[in-house]
C-alpha cells in the first residue's frame, strides 16, 4: 500500500489521457513509470532475494483494456498447463533479483515470465557448478519459460547492471508478469 505523502504527490501530476495504444512497441512501457520517489519500494523481499520492489497477486485482469484480452490469450497459450498462479513485480530503478530458485513448495514445475519497462538481464547458474552460467537480455515484449531442470537445477537473477554482447544493461524500472503453474492437489482417500 502506497502512503498517503507519496498518494498526495502522485496527485501534483498532470494526468496522461491514453498513454499507450494497442501497437506501439514493447519499449513505450518504460514512458509509463514514473520516478522512483513516487512509488513505495520495499527494501527486501522476506528471503533476502528481491531488493527495491513492489509486487502483487492477480486474480483477474480488467476486461475493459483495449487489445488486453487478445495478449492474455496469446500467452496463454504458451503455459505448459493452465492451473496457474500469477503476480506482478515492479522492480525501481536500482532494484535487482539475486541468485535464487524460487520455493518448490510453493509453485509446480515451471515459470514464465513476461518484461516490460527496462532491459535486463536474466542470469541462470547451475546449481552445482556456478561455472556454467548463461545470461539472457529481457527486453521490454519478451516473453521467458524456466521448466523442469532448469527450473530445478539453475539459480536465476535479474541484474542491476552488466554487460552482455556489447550492450551495457543498467538498470531502470521494470514489470515483470510472472506465471506459475500451481502445485497438484493430493487427495486424501477418505
Amino acid at each position: 500500500m502506497e502512503s498517503r505523502q507519496i498518494r498526495r504527490r502522485r496527485k501534483t501530476l498532470p494526468v496522461r489521457e491514453n498513454p499507450l495504444q494497442p501497437g506501439d512497441r514493447a519499449e513505450d512501457v518504460q514512458t509509463l513509470f514514473l520516478p522512483d520517489d513516487f512509488y513505495t519500494f520495499q527494501e527486501g523481499h522476506y528471503d533476502g532475494v528481491i531488493k527495491r520492489f513492489r509486487e502483487t497477486h492477480v486474480t483477474a485482469w480488467p476486461t475493459d483494456v483495449a487489445g488486453l484480452h487478445t495478449v492474455l490469450s496469446r500467452l496463454q497459450g504458451l503455459f505448459p498447463s493452465q492451473d496457474t498462479q500469477t503476480h506482478l513485480l515492479h522492480l525501481a530503478a536500482d532494484g535487482e533479483i539475486l541468485p535464487h530458485v524460487d520455493n518448490v513448495g510453493a509453485s509446480g514445475s515451471w515459470i514464465l515470465g513476461v518484461s516490460l519497462g527496462a532491459s535486463r538481464i536474466l542470469r541462470l547458474e547451475n546449481t552445482e557448478n556456478q561455472h556454467e552460467a548463461f545470461d539472457i537480455p529481457l527486453i521490454s515484449g519478451s516473453v521467458y519459460v524456466q521448466k523442469y531442470s532448469v527450473r530445478y537445477g539453475y539459480q536465476h537473477s535479474i541484474l542491476n547492471d552488466g554487460f552482455l554482447n556489447g550492450t551495457r544493461y543498467n538498470g531502470g524500472q521494470r514489470l515483470s508478469i510472472i506465471v506459475r503453474d500451481c502445485l497438484p492437489t493430493v487427495q486424501i482417500p477418505g
